[in-house]
């Protein structure tokens, strides 16, 4: 039961808790053209790194000589501006910098930080016109083996409010999750036996006055007849045994500044509460595996929690 809990718990984290975001940096540096321009150059590189780092008060926590990677996004507006870019700093596994910066016809300014990230597979920019400028929306790449080998994607979304860069979206892109039954840790010790979710999912981004991502999500559960305990089987042991499809829709309210699935009602306190996560439609349930909670909420205060539905009235 502690391994149930245990796999369920570090998937749900990863998209309610996320990451660091909107460390206030001081503006020490900015960015010329001809370095956004041809970012991939060596010296480039290492004075696009030291400026974001210097910015973002991360020059004592990264070396230079681990840099592998820098990428500047182009077409955001993200303050309004419409010159906006957003730059990854990628120092390996596990430690990709975030930040934003804005032209004043001249030079590019920094204006925030997003936060460290596993990875980043990609950055997009997805325009709201309530606010008058884009969402940031970031494609993590996650590699985890706390209670499951498990890989996942996730779209991090964010808003720049004139200081700081605010969560506004969390949700799964792809996941590859697998396990053994054997490491179960109760009194009764469990046959090995290897266990894996999957879930693909296509995404569409409406946009307008009202935007609104529609996920399509393909999921199965497979068993494999490996009965190796430390290490993952290949795949072509793997045997499907259950698979269904969900399809949810996250909008933009304007009352929450954020995307959300639905409203409801906190029966204890009477407040209103936002649906950021549906846990009961999450690919674990196809292998038997169930959360005591059903939803991910935002409060009012702008507070995270998960509650069950008994506890919501719709």
């Amino acid at each position: 039961m502690k391994r149930k809990k245990l796999v369920l718990f570090v998937s749900a984290a990863v998209l309610l808790g996320g990451y660091t975001v909107g460390i206030l940096g001081q503006p020490q540096g900015s960015l010329t053209q001809n370095q956004v321009d041809a970012p991939n150059t060596v010296q480039n590189q290492e004075d696009i790194a030291k400026s974001v780092l210097d910015s973002t008060g991360r020059s004592q926590q990264y070396d230079l000589q681990d840099l592998e990677d820098v990428t500047v996004y182009f077409g955001g507006d993200v303050t309004g501006n419409k010159e906006d870019v957003v730059v990854t700093l990628n120092f390996g596994p596990k430690n990709t910098v975030v930040a934003a910066y804005t032209s004043d016809g001249n030079v590019y300014e920094y204006t925030g930080d997003l936060g460290d990230f596993y990875g980043v597979q990609n950055v997009r920019f997805v325009p709201v016109p309530e606010l008058g400028k884009d969402i940031v929306i970031v494609r993590e790449q996650i590699n985890e083996s706390l209670g499951s080998f498990q890989q996942t994607d996730v779209l991090r979304g964010y808003v720049y409010d004139g200081k700081n860069f605010q969560p506004v979206l969390n949700t799964p892109q792809k996941i590859e999750s697998s396990w053994n039954d054997i490491w179960n840790q109760s009194e009764i010790r469990d046959e090995s036996l290897w266990r894996r979710v999957t879930e693909e999912t296509e995404s569409n981004w409406t946009g307008g006055e009202d935007p609104a991502l529609t996920i399509t999500r393909y999921q199965t559960y497979l068993e494999s007849n490996n009965t190796e305990e430390n290490q993952v089987p290949n795949d072509d042991t793997f045997q499907e045994k259950d698979s269904r499809v969900v399809v949810e829709r996250f909008y933009w309210s304007e009352k929450w500044k954020r995307f959300i699935l639905k409203e409801a009602t906190d029966k204890e306190t009477g407040e209103p509460v936002a649906i950021i996560e549906d846990l009961t439609i999450s690919p674990y349930q196809l292998a038997g595996l169930t959360d005591q909670k059903d939803y991910g909420i935002v409060r009012q205060d702008g507070s995270t929690d998960y509650v069950t539905k008994e506890e919501l009235e719709f």
